[in-house]
């Protein structure tokens, strides 16, 4: 993989910075078209948000009867999913600001989300060790499929194309191909918080609670690069490529966001970001947000020559 020649980071102070959750933000997603963000909370809420102008759009209560843990919004915006720690997975209507659907099943808290290959397919990882697959086109109660290879909590979940991706306490790294029938195991040995996938479909980077990010070749699971410098120990810490694929960025505890150039590993910058632990981020195109465990959230942009 190599880095495009002009990619820029975003510039060292932020262009908004959005207050209105009462506490630490775990989650966020953008809508498809870059226009809004959707933000969850450990104050039990979901909150749109148009991060451009930095106006805070709707919030989403009264569901959720314990902190929110994930989001996920659908192609055309009009619904999202989202799941707790109460163990329950809603499907909302933006519009009116309502759940339509509840999904029950899981025996411990819903730490993660994904949409399948086909958006109807809704895809659920829990501290109970499973991983809970739901058809939203019926109205059935329970899952169609439930995979239950992982000994500890799942703490973080994907999709490419046709295979579904888990990152586990245990250290497990599981690829499921459903098609083929087929369980691939990468053991990292130390929990997995964040795994994304580059733009191009060929690396996985994966952020593990021993303050390491690594990069691996999504075929055969070897190690192309490592990253560190973050503190990233006690919680999940959200880690991307940028769109270009030219450089990795973290949270951390300490409040910092590291930047790295994507081959050599090479620290390109590290700066204070927030007051409290950065928990997860996101970026659309050359806009990034961030957003930390004080609740505040951030939106960053390159700076432009004048």
């Amino acid at each position: 993989m190599a880095p495009a020649e002009d990619f820029q980071l975003p510039g060292p102070d932020p262009v908004q910075t959005l207050n209105g959750h009462e506490s630490g933000v775990l989650a966020m997603s953008w809508t498809q078209n870059g226009q809004y963000i959707m933000t969850a909370s450990q104050d039990k809420s979901v909150r749109l948000w148009n991060p451009h102008s930095g106006k805070h759009i709707k919030k989403f209560a009264g569901c959720h009867n314990q902190e929110v843990n994930d989001i996920r919004i659908a192609a055309d915006n009009s619904k999202f999913v989202s799941c707790g720690s109460d163990k329950l997975i809603f499907l909302w209507d933006v519009t009116s600001a309502q759940a339509i659907r509840k999904l029950t099943g899981h025996d411990r808290k819903v730490n993660a989300l994904a949409f399948g290959p086909k958006e109807d397919v809704l895809l659920s990882a829990s501290h109970d060790k499973t991983v809970k697959i739901w058809d939203l086109r019926t109205r059935a109660r329970a899952p169609i499929q439930t995979l239950t290879d992982a000994v500890d909590s799942i703490l973080c979940l994907m999709t490419h194309k046709d295979v579904i991706i888990t990152g586990s306490v245990d250290g497990g790294l599981r690829h499921y191909d459903l098609r083929k029938g087929q369980l691939v195991t990468d053991q990292l040995l130390q929990p997995i918080g964040s795994i994304s996938v580059s733009e191009d479909g060929q690396c996985l980077l994966v952020s593990t609670l021993d303050s390491s990010i690594r990069l691996l070749e999504r075929e055969d699971g070897s190690e192309l690069a490592a990253y560190s410098g973050h503190s990233n120990r006690r919680v999940k810490v959200r880690s991307s490529l940028d769109p270009s694929d030219s450089f990795v960025v973290s949270g951390s505890e300490d409040g910092m966001l590291h930047f790295w150039e994507l081959v050599e590993a090479t620290p390109l910058r590290r700066s204070k970001a927030h007051e409290a632990a950065v928990l997860c981020l996101a970026f659309h195109e050359e806009n990034l947000v961030t957003a930390a465990a004080d609740g505040t959230i951030k939106v960053w942009r390159p700076q432009r020559a004048c």
